[in-house]
């Protein structure tokens, strides 16, 4: 998995740049971060590392809830009886279609914590009917929000405890943030004793300048008395096995109005050469990555209306129930 600074190293290595050129350095900065947003979009966004969910409550009476501002795209959400999974569950029917949402909302319905119908419409989405009952769980499900990575590696003082399947990791010279939490720890591997393991560990809390917690548990050696190096850094959500891509498309851009050799070189390793129109279809590192990711649970993409797909005659004129799937 490659930090911030990794990737700006790497890409700078790409583009024969040294880091201290500081114009340079922004340039491939902003470079890299386009890439991001670009690999995270190919495939219509449909890649399964581009999927998260966040919880929410439901407010009596209130029928607008603001879509967080992590989500790109909201794709489903489902509601709870109670404040818990273990309450009964409800899926209410997401409308993708004005005219039917309209006539909906002509039922005048009383507000309920059974709710039926939601609906999508200016970075918010509206269930009805309306809740009945405050702090219900709401489940929302979507596609991420790319921001720009700005943050250079933490690497001050060093680890000294951490259980083997424990979340818990203590640091000595160390001064963590709560800033640094969604960010990621490595805990360098070593043949020498009380190193770590090498993987990559997201941070899911930061109790004090020395403690933190990870979001899953650690699976290295446990270090109970150690000096372990470390580092924690701002990272893309794509997939370790592909992000060098966000360096060579980076570099394509780069070296195409200066060596358009170089520069070919490095799309056909990024796509085969199909952004910059070199080949009509994926190949390179994203060919790889949008076979063995591009596979949703948000299911597959479905032509919004108008297009040249016959719909079956016996659907309704506004809404196809099999576009649920699609996240329209």
């Amino acid at each position: 998995m490659k930090t911030y600074t990794a990737l700006r190293n790497k890409t700078a290595e790409f583009c024969n740049v040294s880091t201290s050129d500081t114009v340079k350095m922004a340039k491939i900065d902003d470079n890299n971060n386009d890439s991001i947003r670009t690999m995270c979009n190919l495939h219509g966004g449909k890649l399964r590392f581009s999927e998260t969910t966040k919880n929410m409550t439901t407010v009596a009476t209130q029928a607008p809830y603001q879509i967080p501002n992590s989500f790109r795209k909201l794709i489903d959400m489902y509601i709870y009886s109670g404040s818990a999974i273990t309450d009964t569950l409800y899926t209410p029917e997401m409308i993708f279609d004005p005219t039917k949402w309209k006539r909906v909302l002509q039922t005048k319905m009383s507000s309920s914590d059974v709710p039926s119908f939601t609906y999508v419409e200016n970075r918010k989405f509206y269930i009805y009917p309306t809740p009945a009952t405050t702090g219900n769980l709401i489940t929302l499900r979507g596609r991420l929000q790319t921001k720009d990575l700005t943050i250079a590696d933490y690497t001050t003082g060093t680890i000294v405890s951490v259980a083997n399947e424990g979340t818990a990791v203590v640091g000595s010279g160390t001064a963590w943030t709560t800033d640094m939490v969604g960010r990621y720890i490595q805990i360098t591997e070593t043949t020498a004793d009380l190193g770590g393991d090498g993987f990559w560990y997201e941070i899911a809390a930061v109790g004090s300048a020395t403690t933190l917690t990870l979001t899953k548990p650690y699976e290295g050696t446990a270090i109970a008395t150690g000096a372990a190096v470390y580092a924690i850094g701002q990272t893309s959500p794509i997939p370790e096995a592909y992000d060098v891509g966000i360096c060579y498309r980076s570099a394509a851009i780069y070296w195409q109005n200066q060596d358009l050799a170089k520069s070919k070189s490095y799309w056909l390793q990024y796509d085969g050469g199909n952004e910059a129109g070199l080949n009509s279809g994926y190949g390179g590192l994203v060919g790889q990555m949008i076979v063995t990711e591009g596979e949703t649970e948000e299911g597959s993409y479905i032509p919004p209306f108008g297009s040249s797909n016959t719909f079956p005659s016996n659907q309704g004129p506004y809404y196809y129930p099999y576009q649920d799937a699609s996240g329209f």
